[in-house]
């Protein structure tokens, strides 16, 4: 205030000078602000008094003289803001179009025109709320994505919500574990009572409308059953996977050279019972081999027939589920392939000997599903595998 009283000195110059008993005549509504805070239908609202300019505008009719410097002036403001007071008729829940009315104390006018010079209109004013921004009505589910973890009966909800305009209003699910697709979740918006989530909302300018929705679970991941359950993408990139695998123990043999290789089709391992300590399932790759075992640097020209042999090899894919996620190799919680290990002359595992050379894998057909029912024992085995040995 301090630098709006120093500006009186020229105040007072162009002031109209009051002659005799005359009096400045001021209406207070002249001087009076409202401000307006928060959104229709529940804004408040806040009046202020231009006291200073008050006296600003009439230094004469307070008493303030050029030579009295701002300490009149600050006698008179501090005046005034003691005995010139009124309030609305409301302050606070209002709307777009409603009309306050900000009463003056009348007891005050007689002191004030006694005092200074003056003469005041005091005379209620009334003013129309308008320009309150309305509170946006959204549907919060629109901005939830509900995704699923894990594999049928035991699916996991996870709910996403990052676009959602309100913060730190939750959304809960009535089951989040132990789901099957066809399963019905309810998810609720927000926490507390619906008045309780509302008044959230609507102080960050919005207005829910509604706070719980069902969804029926569906998409989660089910542990194959039948290989019609695999699709045809699935299938082939298990046995991309197998072949990069193979050719991988290929590329390090040192006493045999791979020729060929034969996807003679899968066979499904189903346990009798689901809680099978080895899996739920185990997909079986079977390949027909066809290796040089007399050293990799001779050229195939020269070799005679017996120099060659054929022998079938195996990759296991445990727990095979579907719809896999389409993306990296094949979501198998392990991979089961032919292995063996040997102590001085003799070898152990899934493997045969010609001659000195080890071959991992079975010596024929049989003998695979030989090794297969013995590690996935208890249970059934669903083939594609043509007896003319052609690929599925």
């Amino acid at each position: 205030m301090n630098g709006n009283i120093i500006r009186l000195t020229a105040l007072l110059l162009a002031s109209v000078l009051l002659t005799g008993c005359g009096r400045a005549d001021i209406d207070p509504n002249d001087y009076l602000e409202l401000s307006l805070s928060g959104l229709d239908t529940a804004a408040s609202a806040a009046f202020d008094i231009d006291y200073e300019k008050m006296v600003m505008d009439n230094p004469r009719a307070f008493g303030i003289k050029e030579e009295d410097g701002g300490e009149a002036a600050e006698n008179a403001v501090s005046y005034l803001r003691q005995y010139l007071v009124g309030a609305p008729d409301k302050g606070s829940k209002l709307s777009n179009g409603d009309i306050i009315s900000f009463e003056w104390d009348a007891d005050c006018k007689e002191k004030l025109e006694d005092k200074y010079r003056i003469r005041l209109a005091l005379a209620d004013k009334e003013i129309t709320v308008s320009g309150l921004r309305e509170a946006v009505r959204f549907d919060p589910f629109y901005f939830l994505c509900l995704d699923y973890s894990g594999v049928e009966p035991n699916g996991e909800l996870i709910l996403s919500c990052d676009r959602l305009p309100v913060k730190d209003v939750p959304f809960t699910a009535s089951r989040s574990s132990g789901l099957s697709s066809g399963d019905k979740v309810t998810v609720r918006f927000g926490s507390g009572s619906e008045d309780e989530i509302r008044s959230e909302c609507f102080s960050q300018g919005y207005i829910p409308l509604c706070f719980e929705k069902e969804y029926t679970v569906s998409g989660v991941p089910v542990y194959v059953k039948k290989l019609s359950d695999i699709s045809r993408a699935s299938y082939e990139k298990m046995d991309v996977f197998a072949r990069e695998e193979l050719q991988k123990l290929a590329d390090g043999w040192k006493d045999k050279k791979l020729l060929d290789t034969e996807l003679l089709g899968a066979e499904l391992y189903t346990p009798a019972e689901s809680d099978a300590k080895w899996g739920r399932n185990a997909l079986c790759y079977v390949y027909k081999l066809s290796a040089d075992i007399k050293g990799a640097e001779s050229s195939k020209s020269a070799k005679k027939q017996a120099d060659n042999i054929e022998y079938y090899y195996f990759s296991c894919f445990i727990d095979v589920f579907a719809p896999d996620s389409g993306k990296g190799s094949y979501p198998a919680e392990s991979v089961k392939l032919p292995s063996y290990s040997q102590f001085y002359d003799s070898f152990y595992g899934d493997a045969f000997k010609v001659g000195d050379v080890i071959c991992e894998g079975c010596r024929t057909l049989e003998d695979l599903r030989s090794t297969m029912n013995d590690y996935f024992e208890n249970s059934t085995c669903e083939t594609d595998i043509e007896e003319t040995g052609q690929e599925r």
